[in-house]
């Protein structure tokens, strides 16, 4: 069975306002929702996709009369076109989505080998696969899509990452040059992002320590206790401390930092009221967010 989305699940995933969304439906049929037992409109994964698509094309400059006039398959081409051959972002961004939905793994795989082969491997992860972590994090977060259409995008990417990651130089984390410890709590295994931070990090000549998922707090603190050697911590939250046990482990994580600057995104760390927190952590809304302040950084440094 299909996601279904609300007409402001459809406004936040794709761009287009909800007032312009119904304006096209009257006009032009372009999507024809369904409706509740209660009248309220509800929009299909078809619909989703056929947005995302319209999307990309108003954004190239399409007038929407020209764009309602494509039938559904020559929309798809179009875009595709786009994708493979123009170097446009958002029209890549959004065939991954598709792929992704569909579970097209050569789809997939085409789009991003040929971003790498006319952009190189740093645009593609900075500007390209950073974008599309952001969109699917929210798709999984909204329910748009489920743990199976996660992981198959997540592995994907991840052979590109562990690829570009073996290319660059490592550097010794020390006081002398201190780095960045990195890693996910105990029992959190959505590593995708935490793996992109990796890339800007190590992308940026940044000394790094990474951990990656499910890492007990016991084999954290023995890293922790030499302080000099992080410039900070970072970490992020999917499901992993859940809400219950989420206080009780940042005041026990918080002890161990002892000062030492503590970086968090992710979902689960959203709307947190932990008391104490703000002192010490910062708290980014997402991961772009997180990773243009990593950027900031590295220019000031």
């Amino acid at each position: 069975m299909g996601s279904s989305y609300s007409i402001k699940d459809l406004e936040y995933l794709t761009g287009i306002k909800a007032h312009t969304l119904r304006i096209w439906e009257q006009r032009y049929g372009i999507v024809m929702p369904q409706r509740t037992e209660t009248n309220i409109r509800f929009y299909s994964d078809e619909d989703l996709k056929t947005l995302l698509n319209i999307a990309v094309l108003i954004q190239k400059g399409w007038r929407i009369s020209k764009v309602a006039d494509l039938s559904k398959s020559d929309l798809n081409n179009q875009v595709l076109n786009l994708a493979m051959n123009d170097g446009h972002y958002p029209s890549q961004i959004a065939r991954l989505l598709q792929a992704t939905i569909d579970l097209d793994e050569p789809t997939f795989t085409a789009i991003m080998d040929a971003c790498i082969h006319d952009m190189g491997e740093h645009e593609t992860f900075t500007k390209i696969v950073g974008g599309f972590i952001h969109q699917v994090g929210v798709l999984w977060q909204t329910d748009a899509i489920g743990v199976a259409h996660e992981h198959f995008a997540s592995n994907l990417i991840k052979q590109k990452l562990y690829t570009a990651l073996d290319k660059l130089p490592a550097h010794m984390a020390s006081a002398q040059n201190p780095g960045y410890l990195v890693f996910l709590a105990d029992q959190e295994m959505h590593e995708l992002a935490l793996l992109y931070v990796h890339y800007i990090l190590k992308a940026q000549g940044q000394p790094v320590v990474y951990l990656g998922q499910s890492v007990p707090l016991d084999y954290l603190e023995p890293l922790l206790n030499d302080r000099d050697r992080w410039k900070k911590v970072i970490s992020i939250w999917t499901t992993t401390p859940d809400k219950d046990s989420r206080q009780d482990y940042w005041n026990r994580l918080e002890e161990m930092l002892d000062g030492t600057p503590f970086w968090l995104s992710g979902i689960g760390s959203q709307n947190w009221d932990g008391k104490g927190h703000q002192a010490q952590a910062i708290i980014f809304s997402d991961l772009k967010s997180m990773c243009q302040a990593l950027h900031e950084e590295a220019i000031k440094a």
